[in-house]
């Protein structure tokens, strides 16, 4: 029957209709042009030849279908999922040959190997439809190029040496061509600016492996357990590179690594912050004082005793002082708003509270609203007029001039290593915060390995900068003090301020920086006019939490000549760190610093969404497993059951593995490569948000219709911005909302700036378009015009650094500005007047005009 085109176009547009996005395989390399083409081919030896046929008779279909149901999910595994399309030709019993045509397919896991092949059998090209030109076909689709409908085609032949005609101009990335005669061969032609040699290999030996798979497969079977790999293959990527057991011979918790140190150093420096010192004898012995108080308060293993202080020595007694007791500390940071500290004391029912007295106040407001909360340990700084008179039915200050508890009180209860340490909260894509259950284990695993891997010692001292809610902080003060170590703790103001933290690292014995890049990245623009004089201590440098940009190891070490960095990965929910790299050196051809791999009684693996092991060099999601991994979340037996899912390749039928939501790739020697999220969480220095739980709080003000949040730029730089579209006939203003949020939100979470839009951009198929959305800052007016000398050239400055137009009312901090943005300002600010401006007057006077008044007295002479 004849075929009208109104058919064909029917036809064309059912089997294209809704694939828009074109498909590229996880080991392609971005290429302008293309590369020599280089073939290899593998002929299946007559046993296996004999078997695939066999197979197909036995699964009731052809070799062909066979063939090219491999070849689907060949290219779902190697990138294209659930849905995949390449060009398909064949060559016609007489010798015709038919042009290439596209084949959509749906290759997913979950289906049975019959139902593959009959849609394989369905979805091959009719040929009595007529073939529309490439480029005409993009019409009955949404692929923005005929080279997406053409990069991967696969030829079938029944004749040796002749392939069916390919009719294009289109140079696909990947051409298979498979001869179906006997013996069955298999022939792979590649592009190679695209696809690498040994990927090429490896890809051809994959198709080969599953025509073998399938031949063998129950018709029953999911098409997820059809083998991709090899079982070298398998015992590489699942064992080899997980090789990392090793036996715990002396299972203890962590403040006993701390006692044991106390013991052996009493006399040694512990702590230091500015002039002030203290002891392994004097930390061990507040440290007890204020465990036998929680004792004498029914405080034992198994309750949390929430921790709200300052960045101190005292706040190092009371995490010690926690641990001793037998409880698990929860921080709750300084920062957080009123709102989020009263959620998180009634969510963990907490009676005991160990604070600084600077926190009283807001503890008092907050004990009238939980009755739960009776008991408040105040530890270091005595009585003075901040200290309410009663905040709690009990109000204690602990210090070493106190009196001890009642001698008929009750002794501390010894925690055991399975027992809880800390409850550390993250965000939740729901807008609840997550907390995540850490036991000591996991904990002293990762301590020793640390200490025994990077040689930590009696003369390494830490430069404390982290807040305790932050899981560095666990390592930075348990695994230093572990090790016989020191810790100099930053206060606030040093910690924010890039130059004092640099005359630090300049003037005092710290060997050692932990922290996520973009706090290092502030202090970088500084390097060079201070190298010169910069003694020789720093040895190790950490860096985690966040992308690690290519240039900064470089100069990390042409500052600091004896520093080692060391890039290490994880997540809070598998104890800080679970994997690492020494970046030695830096590849010009990075885009990322690697992953590196597993420390010890860690494993990862990559998996596709059927639990599959992905390819080596394809991205997929990251998995954790290993006696590294959290309890779960606290209160949410639904996500830890979620997250925390049982480990099918541990040969422990007890053993786990944790969901990061990362994605991933091993390299062909298993070192890892971070490739980012996999949801809506983000990092923004160093902090894990869900972009979920910022929406989820706009959602709630009244007014607001449709929120998005969205971070423009990446690392040290990135900025987080809002967007909300109010309800008909509403209107919001953006200050106002900020606001509200920062009631609502901790510190790190509000957005730098919230838009208000009359819709969301889409994209032609309705899906949000995130790439419109606004930049921060290009909603909001200039103002008004620098008046004074100065003013004009720190308004040059700030438009460059933050790359818009700014005015003598503009706010650095509002218009995208972040810590790193404002060292670079001030320094060229300095560079360009010849002034000596602190860093911090910046960070006290956003406001342009403020800033230009408060840098006048630090200048040299007039601004030209």
């Amino acid at each position: 029957m004849e075929r009208t085109a109104l058919d064909t176009e029917h036809y064309w547009r059912e089997r294209l209709s809704g694939y828009d996005e074109a498909l590229v395989l996880g080991i392609e390399h971005p290429s302008g042009a293309p590369g020599d083409r280089s073939v290899r081919e593998v002929s299946l030896s007559p046993a296996g030849d004999a078997a695939l046929r066999a197979g197909a008779t036995r699964l009731g279909t052809t070799p062909e279908i066979l063939v090219v149901a491999a070849w689907s999910v060949l290219l779902g595994r190697y990138g294209g999922g659930d849905d995949v399309l390449f060009g398909i030709a064949r060559s016609a019993a007489d010798g015709a040959r038919h042009p290439v045509a596209p084949m959509r397919i749906g290759p997913g896991g979950g289906q049975r190997v019959r139902d593959l092949l009959g849609a394989v059998a369905a979805a091959l090209p009719d040929p009595a439809h007529t073939r529309p030109a490439p480029r005409e076909m993009l019409a009955y689709g949404e692929l923005p190029t005929a080279e997406a409908l053409y990069d991967k085609v696969l030829h079938l032949t029944d004749r040796v040496g002749r392939r069916a005609g390919a009719d294009t101009d289109i140079q696909p990335s990947v051409e298979a061509t498979v001869t179906t005669a006997s013996p069955l061969t298999l022939r792979l032609d590649h592009d190679t600016a695209r696809i690498e040699e040994r990927d090429a290999a490896r890809l051809l030996r994959h198709f080969g492996q599953l025509c073998d798979s399938l031949a063998a497969a129950d018709a029953d079977a999911r098409v997820s357990e059809l083998q991709l790999h090899t079982w070298d293959e398998l015992d590489r990527i699942l064992h080899t590179w997980n090789d990392t057991a090793v036996p715990v011979d002396d299972p203890v918790c962590i403040h006993e690594l701390v006692e044991r140190q106390a013991a052996r150093t009493p006399d040694a420096v512990a702590l230091v912050q500015g002039d002030t010192a203290m002891t392994y004898a004097e930390l061990d012995h507040d440290a007890d004082l204020l465990a036998a108080h929680l004792a004498a308060r029914g405080v034992g293993p198994g309750d949390f005793v929430a921790l709200h202080v300052d960045r101190t020595v005292h706040s190092v007694v009371a995490l010690l002082g926690i641990l001793k007791s037998g409880a698990a500390y929860v921080p709750i940071e300084s920062s957080l708003p009123e709102e989020r500290i009263r959620h998180l004391l009634s969510a963990l029912d907490c009676s005991v509270v160990v604070c600084t007295v600077r926190r009283l106040p807001v503890l008092g407001e907050l004990a009238r609203d939980l009755p739960g909360l009776r008991h408040l340990l105040v530890v270091g700084e005595t009585r003075n007029e901040a200290f309410p008179d009663r905040v709690a039915p009990d109000t204690v200050t602990v210090t070493p001039a106190a009196a001890p508890p009642a001698t008929d009180a009750p002794t501390p209860r010894r925690a055991t290593p399975d027992d809880l340490a800390y409850v550390i909260f993250t965000s939740g894509s729901t807008g609840t915060p997550k907390g995540v259950l850490l036991r000591h284990a996991p904990v002293v695993n990762l301590i020793r390995w640390v200490n025994s891997t990077f040689g930590i010692g009696a003369e390494d001292r830490v430069l404390f900068i982290t807040a305790f809610g932050f899981d560095l902080s666990v390592y930075d003060v348990f695994g230093l003090l572990a090790a016989g170590g020191s810790i100099r703790l930053a206060d606030d103001d040093e910690a924010r301020d890039p130059q004092r933290l640099l005359e630090i690292l300049d003037r005092e014995p710290v060997t050692f920086w932990d922290s996520a890049p973009a706090a290092l990245q502030q202090l970088e623009p500084l390097f060079g006019a201070r190298a010169s004089s910069r003694p020789a201590a720093l040895r190790l440098v950490f860096l985690s939490g966040d992308w690690i940009p290519v240039t900064l190891p470089d100069a990390v070490r042409a500052a600091f000549p004896r520093a080692e960095v060391v890039s290490l990965g994880g997540a809070t929910e598998a104890a800080i760190w679970s994997n690492f790299h020494r970046v030695d050196k830096v590849d010009p051809r990075w885009s990322s610093i690697p992953y590196g791999r597993p420390i010890d009684n860690a494993r990862y693996y990559i998996l596709d969404g059927d639990l599959c092991p992905a390819p080596v060099g394809v991205p997929g999601d990251l998995y954790i497993g290993g006696s590294c991994l959290a309890s779960g979340y606290f209160g949410d037996e639904e996500l830890s059951t979620r997250k925390f899912i049982p480990d099918p390749f541990a040969g422990t039928p007890s053993a786990r593995m944790y969901h990061t939501g990362d994605r991933a790739r091993f390299w062909a020697d298993g070192t890892m490569e971070f490739l980012g999220r996999c949801d809506s969480q983000v990092k923004v220095r160093g902090y894990r948000i869900e972009l979920g739980e910022i929406e989820a709080a706009l959602n709630t003000i009244d007014g607001v219709g449709t929120a998005v949040a969205h971070v423009h730029g990446s690392g040290a730089t990135a900025v987080l911005t809002a967007y909300a579209v109010p309800v008909p006939g509403q209107s919001l203003h953006a200050d106002a909302l900020r606001e509200r949020l920062a009631q609502a939100l901790p510190a790190y979470m509000v957005p730098t700036e919230v838009v208000v839009l009359d819709r969301l951009p889409a994209t032609p198929n309705g899906k949000l378009d995130r790439r419109a959305l606004p930049a921060p800052g290009a909603s909001r007016p200039v103002g008004a015009r620098p008046h004074t000398p100065t003013e004009a050239a720190v308004a040059e400055v700030w438009a460059e650094v933050l790359d818009r137009p700014v005015g003598a009312e503009s706010d650095f901090f509002a218009l995208g500005g972040q810590s790193l943005l404002a060292v670079r300002a001030v320094a060229r600010l300095n560079s360009s007047l010849g002034a000596d401006i602190p860093i911090r007057t910046l960070m006290e006077n956003p406001r342009l005009r403020d800033f230009a008044r408060a840098a006048e007295p630090f200048l040299t002479g007039s601004p030209a």
